[in-house]
């Protein structure tokens, strides 16, 4: 899940990629390449200089927010778990609370409908 500067479509660098600076945050779902998105891909967004990058680790049952890139490097990330919510910061440009538990399991019904 991304979020996005209202003017994306004059960002197109080439189908389906876009200019890093239209991204205020991204959100990625780990799944068995887990350490893609724990490890190199903050390297990358933080290079780019995508604001905030939030990882929900299945692995781990954590979720990681990276903000505030420097020098092309994020700081140690701010680590949730089950039970908290994360807020993504004010410069993403909207008020999200998001709850830990709904990240890691789905809607959380567990009925598996959706």
């Amino acid at each position: 899940m991304s979020i996005v500067e209202a003017d994306i479509g004059d960002a197109l660098v080439r189908k389906n990629c876009y200019a890093p600076h239209v991204f205020r945050m991204v959100l990625e779902v780990t799944s068995s390449n887990w350490s893609d998105d724990t490890l190199s891909k903050p390297e990358v967004y933080a290079e780019a200089g995508i604001p905030v990058y939030v990882v929900v680790d299945r692995k781990h049952d954590e979720i990681l927010l990276h903000t505030a890139p420097a020098d092309g490097k994020y700081p140690d990330p701010l680590r949730y778990q089950r039970g908290q919510a994360v807020r993504v910061p004010e410069s993403v440009g909207v008020a999200l609370e998001l709850s830990v538990d709904t990240l890691l399991d789905g809607d959380g019904d567990g009925d598996g409908d959706g």
